[in-house]
């Protein structure tokens, strides 16, 4: 007696089951990844990427949703002036100070490593600043004047936030350079990701002094 063979029935895909959310999900940050370097290859659009990439985060961060890949090229038209502005700002003064701070640091006497010290400190206080004002940007409708004005202030208000906003980065660097295999990771999605863990952080902040 011939066995007849079972029926091959077709694998039912639900939209809406979590899986698919969540691939979905993994799928727009890795698009956003790849948008935000893209964006950022001319330099000079740098401040207004990463702005943009930050609104799109903190709105998701925040459950306000929305689509990332179409707001993050309607944010680059909306912060294009400020974004510019606020990076190149904060670009010269940090560029400055760093090298000022290495100079210092290269004389090897210990008053002068210490003033290096010092400069160098000042220098990633500027860089903790501009992140604020990017996020600021990204969040608020202010003017430029308020927002680096705010943003210089808040590294000092909460200091403690600010070296976990700071921690992030450096620690996904530094992962990056120990385990080379890692930079895969960075392109794919490293960027989008970190802005998303940091929109939380942000978020925390800005909510104790709305």
């Amino acid at each position: 007696e011939l066995i007849k063979p079972e029926r091959n029935f077709p694998m039912k895909f639900n939209p809406q089951s979590q899986l698919f959310k969540a691939i979905t999900e993994i799928s727009q940050f890795i698009i956003l990844n790849f948008c935000y370097l893209l964006c950022c290859l001319p330099i000079i659009t740098i401040g207004v990427a990463t702005s943009s990439l930050f609104e799109v985060c903190l709105h998701y961060a925040d459950d306000e949703r929305g689509y990332l890949i179409k707001d993050f090229f309607m944010a680059l038209k909306n912060n294009l002036k400020k974004g510019t502005a606020a990076f190149l700002l904060f670009l010269a003064p940090i560029f400055l100070l760093a090298y000022s701070g290495i100079f210092w640091i290269s004389h090897h006497a210990w008053l002068t490593t210490l003033i290096g010290i010092l400069v160098l400190f000042l220098s990633l206080y500027l860089v903790i600043s501009m992140l604020y004002s990017f996020a600021l940007i990204g969040r608020f409708k202010t003017n430029l004047l308020q927002t680096i004005k705010n943003a210089l202030l808040l590294p000092a208000t909460e200091p403690l936030r600010s070296f976990f906003l700071l921690l992030l980065p450096i620690t996904f660097t530094c992962l990056v350079l120990l385990f080379p295999p890692l930079k895969f990771t960075l392109v794919l999605f490293g960027f989008s990701f970190c802005a998303y863990c940091s929109s939380f952080l942000f978020l925390t902040i800005f909510k104790r002094h709305a």
